[in-house]
């Protein structure tokens, strides 16, 4: 069943001046914003029970279900091995390769195409999932089997955290509850049937990758993430809420009739003799396989909705108060309708977006699943009930709130190692709001105003909300966007249309859709609804480059690539070919490992009911695994941009200008973390002009790193066809690196963060924020297409009232007019992070801005606090900084 979308008669320019009014405290989201903060952080393996349990039940004997969970046991050894740094002994790659042919033998040949047995598994998860609705909720639908919850997902790398199963809720960086029930679970019935299937081990075991389990475990030279799950992109929410999943599956179901009627060959539709070992088949069987599995998981969607409606009238039944009786009534017809079908009002298109996102993460990894530009188009439901009557611009906010909240109660899950590069607990789902219409006009409408209106009521680590900024911005919707900082948490976050849309288009994007861009989880710029960006698939360290380059091959006295015997160059142009080639090497080895990891993907983890949601999947037939999508590039980011543009000016000014040392004499003090030549040292930090004080030669620097990460990943594919996009945005993936890097010719120490982002290096910014800002406007943001993060700090009382609010204005606008693409400003005293690290238990519900996301400063590791003190510290000397 299809509905029309409420037509809107009221032009969106014209924001009415009420819907700027101040909004005293909503009683519902303030409960709301307490329950979740006081929730503790627990495990969840309801998605993982249920998978296995589907997956046991498909062998088809007792003695193949004895051979699959002795598989696991050898495996786990291995892995715990690997985990506490022993070799991976060499005979566990062949071994499993025969242990698979053998179960392979004993099972028989796959009774249905492997993607169509996921959506069969998905389903059956689905029926199986909880229900639960809590304290004056609005909006329902579980991410988790728990309030706050951190699903483990043992078809992509959950089988990582089986060594620190036991000490998961007693670990010193984000502890998660866990029970013993849960433990025997996972090793008896989800890890033996689920490992040898997963994208993790199948990527590890491949023969053309043989470096990447150490790789992996090694975070010196780069860090992948997709072995993880899928993530990191924006269904395509708007059609859910318009059509309803009902007309999604129906046009499936018109194009599996298109297939069946076009394809002669009756053994080409249903055969199996020509499937290979993961299913998949011919290309036209494959096709089918594809459109059979988005059908039953859509249907196993429509089927959740209904449970949900179900269980909502009995909720209501037993509710004591008329009031909930009411809200728990309304909300069971509202789940009767969508997403099954086409939404009418305001709450049933927040509601069917909400269920369906909810249902996708039982599908799939979580992090970076984001909602696209949520004012734009839930605006004509918006518009329609308040002409109606049946909405109040307060209502309108208690609905948005409580959507809020359901979005924060999704946590992602690492091991322990990865928490280090992945800090904060944050899955960094984001919300859009302004910016212009694809033709070109001012968006932003009452909803966008609405959106930050009840972010400011809920105050929690996420969704992310960014903003976008244009030439004709509403100056109320800016000042509204300062406000809202000026109270902290560091949201929303900035962009710049002028700068990010031409990016896009310079990189092969439409022009309409370059602008109809969303932000994706921390600041990826891209195409919303009909894309696969993959924007967070790997991070690289480019100073480590940077130092094969300096010391042919070897990084602080180890051998990390082959030496070239190369003599110590005699020009700066000859250093920076060298280094080119260097990075082109890294690079190529991320990409090889990283294509493994998408192959991985396709074979044996598609993801239909993902797909059914994203454009362009079901006229291809394709999984958006297998390239599905409209658009198909993969991320890369360059972290420590500012590590690597000091470095080379230091290197510039002392060996190939002044001419006092060699380039060897001076990486063997480098490579001593300056030991002995203080006084150099204190020159190099002090002297000579760095990334972030606007001088021209480091600028310029910067400028060509930025080019050449540019040049040397978009010259690479990835298995779905498309690009490699270079992004400038690190997580905490900065710190990782740092504490595992030497010394840098900047002067940087042996074990120090890196920069973060596009920031300069922390303490480093000595001429204020005009200069800091100038220098990150000047690397030209168009050769950067995945995105990039300047953090600026700022004093509270600096941004406390409405004349130092015009004064960011100016920094704000001087510096996007000046070219730069991003801003997110961290408004934090000091002397409050310090007292939050000393005692945490008063700060529960502190929200800091990290490297593209926000998150409660004392899910932070302690070294990320320390860093973020330090920031604080530095820039109370100006009131604002990086």
């Amino acid at each position: 069943m299809q509905v029309d979308v409420p037509s809107v008669t009221t032009p969106r320019a014209g924001i009415d001046e009420r819907a700027f009014d101040p909004l005293p405290p909503i009683e519902r989201l303030g409960r709301l914003r307490g329950d979740l903060l006081a929730a503790p952080y627990a495990l969840c393996t309801q998605k993982a029970e249920s998978l296995g349990e589907y997956l046991e039940g498909r062998s088809r004997s007792a003695f193949a279900r004895a051979l699959q969970r002795a598989r696991w046991r050898a495996y786990r050894w291995a892995l715990g091995r690997a985990s506490s740094g022993g070799a991976r002994p060499l005979w566990v790659r062949p071994l499993d390769t025969v242990l698979r042919g053998v179960d392979r033998l004993l099972d028989g040949a796959h009774r249905e195409p492997w993607i169509v047995e996921l959506a069969r598994a998905l389903a059956y998860g689905l029926e199986r999932a909880p229900l639960a609705v809590h304290r004056g909720e609005l909006i329902v639908g579980n991410l988790t089997s728990v309030r706050l919850g951190a699903a483990l997902h043992p078809d992509y790398s959950g089988h990582l955290l089986a060594p620190e199963l036991r000490g998961l809720s007693t670990r010193a960086v984000n502890p998660l509850q866990v029970t013993p029930e849960q433990i025997a679970a996972l090793d008896e019935r989800v890890f033996p049937f689920c490992f040898a299937r997963s994208v993790l081990s199948r990527a590890l075991l491949a023969q053309s990758t043989p470096r990447l389990a150490e790789r992996l475990l090694d975070g010196r030279a780069f860090v992948l993430t997709q072995f993880s799950g899928i993530s990191h992109l924006t269904p395509d929410y708007p059609s859910v809420a318009r059509r309803g999943l009902s007309s999604i599956a129906a046009a499936i179901g018109r194009e599996l009739q298109r297939f069946e009627a076009t394809t002669p060959s009756k053994r080409q539709r249903l055969g199996t003799s020509t499937e290979n070992e993961d299913g998949r088949g011919s290309p036209g069987q494959e096709q089918r396989a594809f459109l059979r599995a988005a059908l039953i998981a859509c249907e196993g969607a429509i089927a959740h909705a209904r449970r949900w409606s179900r269980w909502l009238a009995l909720l209501a039944e037993r509710a004591t108060s008329e009031g909930r009786r009411t809200e728990l009534r309304e909300l069971s017809q509202i789940c009767r309708r969508v997403p099954e079908f086409g939404a009418r009002t305001f709450h049933e298109a927040l509601q069917s977006v909400w269920l369906t996102h909810a249902m996708l993460h039982h599908e799939s990894f979580q992090h970076g699943i984001s909602f696209g530009r949520l004012d734009q188009y839930l605006y004509p439901y918006y518009r329609a009930d308040l002409e109606a009557g049946r909405l109040t611009r307060a209502r309108a906010v208690e609905l948005v709130g409580c959507f809020l909240g359901k979005a924060a109660e999704g946590l992602p899950l690492f091991f322990e190692r990865a928490t280090e590069f992945f800090s904060g607990m944050s899955s960094a789902s984001g919300i859009t709001i302004g910016g212009t219409t694809p033709s070109g006009e001012d968006a932003t409408n009452e909803l966008s105003v609405l959106i930050l209106r009840a972010y400011d009521q809920m105050r929690l680590r996420q969704p992310n909300i960014h903003a976008r900024f244009h030439r004709s911005s509403d100056p109320r919707f800016r000042a509204l966007c300062y406000q809202t900082l000026a109270r902290g948490g560091g949201i929303p976050a900035l962009f710049n249309d002028a700068v990010v849309v031409p990016s896009l288009m310079a990189h092969g994007v439409a022009p309409r859709d370059a602008a109809d861009y969303s932000i994706v989880g921390c600041a990826e710029w891209g195409v919303p609804y009909r894309s696969f960006p993959a924007a967070g698939a790997a991070f690289v360290n480019v100073p480590f480059a940077l130092l094969l380059a300096l010391g042919d091959g070897l990084v602080a006295g180890r051998r990390e690539a082959p030496a070239r015997g190369e003599a110590e160059p005699s020009s700066f142009d000859e250093l920076l070919a060298r280094f080119r080639e260097r990075l082109r090497d890294l690079i190529a080895e991320v990409v090889a490992a990283n294509n493994e990891i998408e192959a991985a993907h396709r074979s044996i983890r598609p993801t239909p009911f993902l797909s059914a949601v994203v454009g362009g999947c079901v006229e291809r037939r394709r999984d958006v695994t297998a390239g599905g999508a409209r658009y198909n590039s993969s991320g890369i980011q360059a972290v420590g941009l500012a590590d690597c543009a000091d470095s080379l000016a230091v290197v510039e000014q002392l060996v190939f200008r002044e001419r006092r040392l060699s380039l060897g004499e001076l990486m063997r003090i480098v490579d001593a973390n300056f030991v002995g030549h203080e006084a150099l040292h204190r020159e190099i930090r002090n002297r000579i002009p760095k990334y972030g004080e606007n001088s021209e030669r480091s600028d310029q620097l910067a400028r060509w790193t930025v080019r050449l990460v540019d040049e040397v990943v978009s010259a690479f594919r990835n298995p779905r066809g498309g690009r490699y996009l270079a992004g400038f945005w690190s997580m905490t993936t900065h710190q990782g690196f740092g504490r595992r890097l030497g010394a840098l010719p900047s002067g940087r120490l042996a074990a120090e963060p890196l920069a973060n982002g596009i920031s300069p290096t922390n303490g480093w910014d000595r001429r204020g924020p005009t200069a800091s800002l100038l220098s990150a406007a000047a690397i030209e943001p168009r050769h950067i297409a995945n995105g990039c993060v300047l953090n600026q700090s700022l004093d509270p009382r600096f941004i406390a009232d409405e004349a130092g609010q015009r004064v960011v204005d100016g920094l704000v606008r001087g510096y996007f007019a000046a070219g730069g693409a991003q801003l997110q400003l961290n408004v934090v005293d000091p002397a409050v992070l310090i007292d939050a690290k000393r005692f945490p238990e008063r700060h529960r519900g502190l929200v800091v801005r990290i490297s593209g996301y926000s998150a409660y400063f004392n899910d932070l590791t302690e070294a990320m606090k320390d860093e973020l003190i330090g920031r604080t510290l530095h820039d109370c000397s100006c009131g604002v900084g990086g």
